[in-house]
């Protein structure tokens, strides 16, 4: 570890009832990476290997330049724009399938996911938690969360010193660990997706729930409150195309209350709502900032909250934007903390995106999560309302899940930190899941799902569609010969999407799309897919997956070896560990076309 190894053993045994694991990813927010990446460039190429690829990348060039001028769509690989590689990123935010955002480990939120498949990797300066400790009636510190000097919003304390603070992820929780200077107290923020094994139901939700642990080390008491400030948005373009509004609200059931604002986002496509929520709690006082401009200042709401530790919002919904202008919003919660004692402050950040369209925009699918919460795109107080309320649930399934493993004393730390952290990819790979209606008349897999395969559309309609993506630069869904060696999670955690994800790829066996293309590396045309031959993928999720396969042309792989056989053995391992015959009886037939066709 780095010279910081002695303050963050001070921070570990300082909240040790926090319960911040043994093992993980951890670093310290001063951190700075000595070695730079960067992403692949073609000086990188020998000059042999550029002349013996020339003709390739000519194809390419062409194919590249049709496909983004005239087509007006992204590359499925994108040679000309690579993503860069920023070693910023931390555990990514929201269960499986239903959109992802990326909260760095330094505290930015900067990745983001919620149109599925597709990525923008934009840091909205706004979206911080701030603290702000009273005592005996006077503010005496207030600060942002954050190491960052930003350009704007520049009426707020900025510059927390990253010396005093560090990071600890073990997916899918993290934990970030505050000292704040010269005040003796100590802030354990700990992040919580519901991604939890052999649930079909909470793992799909699109929420993630931040839980403030404060600790009072001083001698006379202290206020505590934690401000969560949203943007209306993601950072994309759309942030000021206008028309997007908010409004507070609160909810109570069941002996339960949450209170926040929803925040309406009104795209033409795959509008959305986010909700940022505190918990009621005995003891804890909650207020929201409904509207406020993230381009300016910020001296209003930064002053509000200085001036007594609360938020003071007019009642009633916020005017929708017009175009060019911004808008975010602000929720706040905070308590009284003895000398010695401890406070909880629980937050929400959910995003309802209930009907999808993926790029050629002709189809809608409802996410999984809809079954449950509706597809009105009004789901976001409920969301936010169960998270608080069942979070503490999740854990202690996680914790079932990964404490045989964690305890393990024959399993090295690199491998227990790996093992759950690089599980991020079940939810941040571009991943979707959606529900399969009964009367889906047009769905061609489904309609092979008839005959001779009974028990694809029960699974199906049951446990819904899943696909994520090879890569994040590669976008291409349930790439088949990779998805080989990533399987064994889902069928381990998940078995039931493994067998729905196989059905799809059955069907997609049985199929044909005779329609002739250039393949990029031989110049040779051929069909799209051919009949009795695993696809390499089921589709592009900026074009029609599911319905349009083998989004790769580089190579035709109607000849390689490898993916009928590949579908073969993950037939007999997933029966193997299901024991379902129904699903070895519709495989049967699929699997003698595809080794006959080998």
């Amino acid at each position: 570890m780095d010279s910081s190894q002695g303050l963050m053993e001070t921070y570990q045994a300082a909240v040790q009832g926090f319960r911040v694991p043994l093992y993980g990813w951890r670093i310290c927010l001063a951190h700075e990476f000595q070695e730079k990446r960067k992403p692949f460039q073609l000086e990188h190429v020998s000059a042999t290997n550029k002349l013996a690829h020339l003709p390739m990348g000519v194809r390419y060039l062409m194919w590249w330049l049709r496909k983004t001028y005239v087509e007006k769509k992204a590359p499925f690989i994108d040679m000309f724009n690579s993503v860069p590689l920023r070693q910023i990123y931390g555990a990514p935010l929201g269960g499986i399938g239903g959109g992802t955002i990326t909260r760095s480990w330094r505290g930015e939120f900067c990745r983001w996911q919620l149109n599925p498949g597709l990525y923008h990797y934009k840091t909205v300066t706004e979206n911080q938690f701030t603290v702000c400790v009273r005592r005996r009636g006077q503010t005496v510190y207030q600060q942002v969360l954050s190491t960052e000097r930003p350009h704007t919003l520049q009426g707020w304390n900025w510059g927390y010193s990253g010396t005093q603070a560090y990071y600890h992820a073990l997916y899918p929780r993290a934990w970030s660990v505050y000292y704040l200077p010269g005040q003796s107290i100590t802030l354990t923020c700990r992040q919580v997706s519901p991604v939890i094994p052999h649930d079909y139901k909470d793992s799909s939700l699109p929420v993630a729930v931040f839980i403030w642990d404060v600790e009072n080390s001083g001698s006379e008491d202290a206020e505590v409150s934690i401000m969560f400030t949203v943007r209306n948005g993601s950072g994309a373009r759309s942030d000021g195309a206008g028309g997007h509004w908010n409004e507070p609200f609160q909810l109570r059931q069941d002996g339960e209350s949450v209170s926040g604002v929803l925040l309406h986002h009104r795209t033409a496509s795959n509008p959305f709502t986010l909700g940022v929520a505190v918990r009621g709690r005995a003891g804890v006082h909650s207020s929201h900032y409904t509207d406020f401009d993230p381009t300016g200042m910020g001296q209003d709401v930064w002053k509000d909250l200085l001036e007594d530790g609360r938020l003071d919002s007019p009642a009633g919904a916020s005017s929708p934007t017009v175009k060019g202008q911004k808008t975010a919003a602000a929720v706040a919660a905070g308590c009284g903390v003895t000398p010695g004692g401890r406070g909880t402050l629980e937050f929400c950040l959910c995003w309802d995106m209930p009907r999808v369209r993926f790029g050629s925009g002709e189809k809608q699918y409802s996410r999984r999560y809809t079954r449950f919460y509706g597809s009105e795109g009004a789901a976001a107080p409920a969301l936010c309302l169960y998270s608080l309320s069942h979070y503490e649930e999740w854990e202690q399934k996680i914790r079932a899940w990964q404490e045989p493993i964690l305890q393990d004393s024959l399993l090295p730390s690199w491998y227990k930190s790996a093992l759950f952290n690089e599980l991020y990819f079940m939810a941040d790979g571009g991943t979707i899941w959606v529900e399969v209606a009964d009367d889906d008349s047009d769905d061609e897999l489904l309609k092979m799902g008839e005959q001779p395969m009974p028990g694809m559309r029960s699974l199906l309609r049951e446990y819904g569609r899943f696909a994520y993506l090879e890569g994040q630069e590669y976008r291409m869904y349930n790439t088949y010969d990779v998805h080989f060696y990533a399987s064994f999670a889902l069928i381990m955690l998940w078995p039931q999407l493994e067998l729905s994800l196989q059905y799809d790829m059955a069907a997609s066996v049985l199929l044909e799309d005779p329609e002739r293309r250039k393949y990029l590396m031989s110049g040779s045309m051929a069909a799209v897919k051919s009949r009795n031959v695993v696809p390499h993928d089921i589709g592009d999720p900026d074009d029609k997956p599911w319905q349009k396969l083998n989004a790769y042309l580089i190579h035709d792989t109607a000849d390689w070896k490898d993916l009928n056989l590949k579908f073969v053995l993950q037939v007999y391992r997933d029966y193997h560990m299901t024991k379902n015959s129904t699903y070895l009886k519709d495989m049967w037939s699929v699997c003698q076309v595809s080794r006959h066709t080998t």
